[in-house]
């Protein structure tokens, strides 16, 4: 270690602080006596429990896009080919942002599961609490060779608080969150390598570690931000000069490089016409620099707050829960001066190798991609993007507890099993105080993911400003209406009031089209007819390309014509209404029945044939159709084709 205000020694010779050689044990290694394995079985265990209750839920969010309607995840094995050669939505309808992705290893590990036991939700959490539980072991695991020269409390202290920390909820607990999850298990993995490598260079060590990288890329591209932290490594724990280092960090950019080019091979079949919505990330309406930035110091700071206060947690934080700010916001200044605060400590603790600042250089890595400051991404904030910088950050509380509460783990390094119960005891206590309330909040928040509209009927009501939560709630009450046609009456009536209360309370923040769909559902659950093609119309103004509004107008008018058919015995007004559906793109057997049935009342059998014929085309097993065409041809003199009818309506009998 330099002394104050010199410059390090650069020298390649070990300090006796950092003294190893390949393949000696390192003073930081737990003793026979302290079972390594059992420690991070210990950890892996905590951390599937504390996600058991989630292994009941169903998909939420986007786990049907990334599984039950994705038709190449659908394949089972047989689709793995194709997930590898094609981006992240490419089995989804309407692929969106997810068209410039490239994440193949988590639809690879979906397609498997949907071969054991397609529409399988339960297995699909039970295999990311699986994961979490291996990450969380193996994040002791390779902490503990990477703080070369710390006693092993310093890694198991971060592992515990990773483990139990809250903000991993939206992680584990949502389904789709796969990418985050092997992203971070082969990051680990890769760094477990690295510092195997470090202390014993060998071939298979190297090829561990640039092979577990290019799955983590495989997984999630943000493991990018990863390659900063290999050279880091060995500058902070296994003193290797700079030049060394550099060498390193070109080393570990080959999986990176590898990586890129079949990206670009994949991605280049794909037109990138995708723009980013003001809805997922307001930040695209920031006017110049300054709010773009005082924006993205904002985000920062709210990622550090939920890092040290997880709370509130919510599925969301899109338009208008959080907004485009300037330089005024105290948020912004308050994100400023913290950031500037951490990226000084990195730099003076990369200079004389202080431990700490490999925490902070590692997180600043991590976190500086979702800062939106050196690019917009599709999203402004998100928990699950927490996940890998959490890491650094329970590293570096785990450390703090631990100087904070009197134990030195540089000195207690070479201690037998474990210092004196008397240097620990404050350090164990404050942790065991903070891993349980995390614990708590963690089960708790488990339990809102349950569901889309549980976990809705949550965060509503901690976020009322987020047009997307009121629009989810309003579309996830829709459906329980639709699901069960049995519900009471007065149950009915209470959900379609919340419905509109949702979409008005939406649309008060801004028009928008799913707030007007959903405005349009209430009226039609009710038969209001006029009132739903009113709000549908609203949601075509718009997005002129909304073909769920479309459609649900001409279901809209379907409904209204055979209202006035069956009902009122309109039938001019009935034919009005449904040739309007058909010019919507209905195409239902029904439609054409009911317009037939409306001609014929009106005498009119000619017009009446062809649409009963169509509804025999749509549908052959419909008696009722045959007969009303039977009834038609003969009313038209057309015998044969009347009795031809006629027999196929009784063989349905």
């Amino acid at each position: 270690m330099s002394k104050k205000g010199k410059k390090p020694v650069r020298s390649a010779k070990p300090t006796k602080q950092h003294q190893t050689t390949p393949g000696q044990s390192t003073p930081s290694a737990p003793r026979p006596g302290v079972h390594v394995a059992w420690i991070a079985a210990g950890l892996g265990v905590l951390a599937f429990l504390l996600y058991f209750n989630t292994l009941g839920h169903g998909y939420v969010l986007d786990d049907p896009l990334a599984i039950g309607k994705n038709e190449l995840v659908r394949k089972g094995v047989a689709g793995i080919p194709d997930l590898l050669t094609h981006h992240y939505r490419a089995g989804t309808e309407g692929a969106g942002a997810s068209a410039l992705l490239y994440r193949p290893l988590s639809l690879i590990t979906f397609a498997i599961e949907w071969s054991l036991a397609p529409d399988s939700p339960g297995l699909g959490h039970f295999m990311n609490a699986l994961w979490y539980a291996l990450t969380v072991a193996l994040a002791f695991a390779a902490l503990r060779l990477v703080f070369q020269g710390y006693h092993w409390l310093w890694a198991a202290g971060a592992a515990l608080l990773f483990a139990t920390h809250p903000l991993h909820t939206e992680v584990v607990a949502n389904i789709k969150s796969r990418d985050e999850l092997l992203n971070l298990f082969f990051s680990l993995a890769a760094l477990f390598c690295w510092a195997k490598w470090l202390r014993k260079p060998t071939a298979a060590w190297l090829a561990g570690t640039l092979g577990a990288y290019f799955l983590a890329l495989l997984s999630k591209e943000s493991a990018v931000t990863l390659l900063p932290v290999f050279p880091l490594a060995g500058w902070f724990f296994f003193n290797k000069t700079a030049r060394e280092s550099l060498g390193h960090a070109f080393l570990a950019a080959v999986p990176v490089l590898a990586f890129l080019v079949l990206r670009a091979m994949v991605l280049s079949k794909t037109a990138d016409n995708f723009v980013i919505s003001e809805m997922d990330n307001p930040i695209v309406a920031a006017q110049g620099f300054g709010e773009r930035t005082a924006t993205g110091f904002m985000v920062l700071w709210k990622y550090l707050q939920l890092l040290v206060f997880p709370q509130p947690l919510l599925s969301d934080y899109s338009f208008q829960h959080l907004t485009v700010v300037g330089w005024s916001n105290w948020q912004a200044l308050a994100g400023l001066a913290g950031y500037t605060a951490l990226i000084v400590l990195a730099v003076r603790g990369l200079l004389r190798r202080q431990a700490p600042a490999f925490c902070i250089a590692a997180f600043l890595c991590a976190v500086a991609l979702y800062s939106q400051l050196p690019l917009v991404i599709g999203t402004l904030f998100g928990e699950r993007l927490m996940y890998m910088p959490s890491l650094w950050f329970c590293a570096g509380a785990a450390w703090l507890i631990w100087r904070g509460t009197g134990l030195d783990l540089k000195s207690e390094a070479a201690a037998p099993d474990l210092p004196a119960a008397k240097k620990i005891m404050p350090g164990l206590a404050l942790l065991a105080l903070i891993t349980l309330l995390f614990a708590v909040k963690t089960i708790g928040r488990n339990a809102d993911w349950k569901t889309n509209l549980v976990l809705f009927t949550a965060d509503v009501a901690k976020a009322p400003n987020s047009i997307r939560l009121r629009n989810g709630m309003g579309s996830e009450l829709y459906n329980s209406v639709v699901a069960d046609p049995n519900m009471p009456e007065a149950e009915r009536e209470s959900r379609l009031k919340q419905i509109e209360e949702h979409a008005n309370a939406a649309v008060a923040i801004r028009p928008n089209p799913v707030s007007f769909l959903n405005l349009g559902n209430a009226a039609i659950t009710r038969n209001q007819y006029e009132e739903a093609i009113r709000q549908y119309g609203k949601a075509l103004e718009q997005t002129p390309n909304y073909d769920l509004a479309r459609i649900n107008i001409g279901r809209s008018y379907l409904a209204w014509g055979r209202m006035e058919g069956r009902q009122n015995n309109n039938f001019p007004r009935s034919v009005e209404l449904i040739e309007k559906a058909l010019s919507y793109g209905i195409e239902a057997p029904e439609a054409y029945l009911d317009l037939g049935t409306a001609y014929g009342m009106m005498g009119q059998n000619e017009k009446a044939i062809p649409n009963f014929e169509k509804a025999v085309t749509l549908n052959p097993n419909n008696r009722t159709a045959w007969n009303n065409l039977s009834i038609a041809y003969r009313a038209v003199g057309n015998i044969a084709r009347a009795e031809e009818c006629k027999r196929r309506a009784d063989a349905l009998q």
